[in-house]
């Protein structure tokens, strides 16, 4: 290429963008972000390559990454992982849960069944001809589903089986028979009392309309994952999701003699090696903490996050060898992709009271308020965590109910309204 038509070339848009400059800016960037930082940089940055022959993706045992399996895991429907991850702890026998999986491909995105029990049992029988089993008991695994998956009320027909759901699973209602029956239509709500029907629609109201409005709706459902983690049968996979692989364009780095004024070409490859030298850290540094949270937390990571140890960013940070700033830097609004569903990656750390992680024992207040056949006061439900070796004081309870947004006793005593999962 002739001197100045490359001295030309490296003229334009020698302004990158300042985060390009920046590695701080860089480890903190969420996935979709750093993907746009790196797009522009190959288009602007003549010194900088694509290059297409490396396979991205890390494993625990250092094996190159499965195309198939990571495709499949990045479109894998997080809710929809995270139910399948529950149905072998609700206690259904082995053919129960052949007939739960069938219940989960035929779920909306906001949890309904779209087809009728008749329509699972004939899907079931297809697949096991050899097999008997009856409407009922396709009925009773759906509700052994509602009650005892999270969310609540999953598989429920449609938001007037959810709303009758709710209703009978709470104990706290004035006039729930009457309810019932104009939610059924057996009674005109034209033919009630005035306070009556005032009663029916303030419950109604406070009914939550899908089984997913009992989840957590502040997170963005459409993040993406900056990790991928596989449970196998004897082992645990870890991938980074897949960035451009780029590297220094060898054929224009050797025209460097070639240029008199080297100040532009300069600039650019002192940002192209920043670029890349800031991405290896970020991947080796984030396959590091993600293979140091899978040895520490596989308990969460399998049975939910009721299941955490407590850990601070501070002691995994002293393990690993790096400074606690960077390691809040990496982790900060990443999410990893886990057989529990998406999760942030802040989600798998906790301080601890006593020997508990505190936000265990956040999911052990929901859990107790959640089971209450009367509103239990907050020092009640510190006696019951006591009873379950949770060494803690009813000011701690109070703290972490108002932190979820748990009325208190008295609001509950009317009704009881259901509760987000714990994040």
């Amino acid at each position: 290429m002739p001197k100045n038509l490359l001295q030309q070339k490296l003229g334009f848009n020698v302004n990158l963008t300042p985060s390009l400059k920046n590695s701080i800016g860089l480890l903190t960037m969420p996935y979709d972000d750093l993907l746009v930082e790196i797009n522009n940089a190959l288009e602007k940055n003549i010194l900088l390559v694509e290059n297409t022959e490396k396979i991205g993706g890390y494993s625990l045992n250092y094996e190159k990454t499965n195309e198939d399996i990571f495709a499949k895991l990045a479109h894998k429907e997080s809710m929809f992982a995270n139910l399948e991850n529950q149905l072998p702890n609700i206690g259904l026998t082995a053919e129960q849960l052949s007939i739960a999986h069938i219940m989960v491909e035929n779920l909306t995105e906001v949890g309904f069944l779209e087809v009728s029990i008749e329509t699972i049992m004939r899907v079931y029988l297809k697949k096991q001809p050899k097999n008997k089993i009856n409407l009922q008991q396709c009925e009773q695994v759906r509700r052994q589903m509602q009650i005892n998956i999270e969310p609540f009320g999953i598989a429920s027909f449609n938001m007037q089986d959810f709303f009758l759901l709710q209703i009978n699973h709470n104990k706290n209602i004035a006039d729930k028979p009457l309810i019932v029956k104009l939610l059924l239509g057996d009674v005109d709500i034209n033919q009630v009392t005035s306070a009556q029907k005032d009663n029916f629609l303030s419950v109604v109201k406070l009914l939550a309309k899908t089984p997913t409005d009992n989840l957590d709706n502040s997170r963005n459902p459409y993040v993406q994952p900056d990790i991928f983690i596989e449970k196998t049968e004897n082992d645990w996979r870890i991938h980074l999701k897949k960035l451009p692989d780029i590297t220094i364009n060898k054929k224009y780095l050797s025209l460097r003699t070639q240029i008199p004024d080297k100040t532009l070409f300069n600039e650019h490859l002192a940002v192209a090696r920043g670029l890349i030298g800031s991405l290896a850290y970020r991947n080796q540094y984030l396959q590091q903490i993600a293979k140091a949270l899978v040895a520490k937390q596989q308990q969460a990571l399998t049975k939910g996050l009721a299941y955490l140890l407590p850990l601070t960013q501070k002691q995994l940070a002293f393990e690993l060898g790096m400074g606690e700033s960077t390691l809040s830097r990496l982790i900060k609004d990443k999410y990893m992709n886990t057989p529990i569903g998406v999760i942030s990656i802040q989600d798998l750390f906790s301080a601890n009271v006593g020997k508990h992680a505190s936000k265990s024992i956040q999911h052990k207040i929901i859990q107790i308020i959640r089971n209450e056949n009367k509103a239990l006061s907050d020092q009640k439900i510190c006696d019951l965590l006591t009873q379950d070796k949770v060494d803690i004081c009813r000011r701690t309870v109070t703290k972490y109910q108002k932190k979820l947004n748990i009325p208190n006793a008295r609001d509950r005593k009317y009704f009881k309204r259901p509760l987000h999962k714990y994040e």
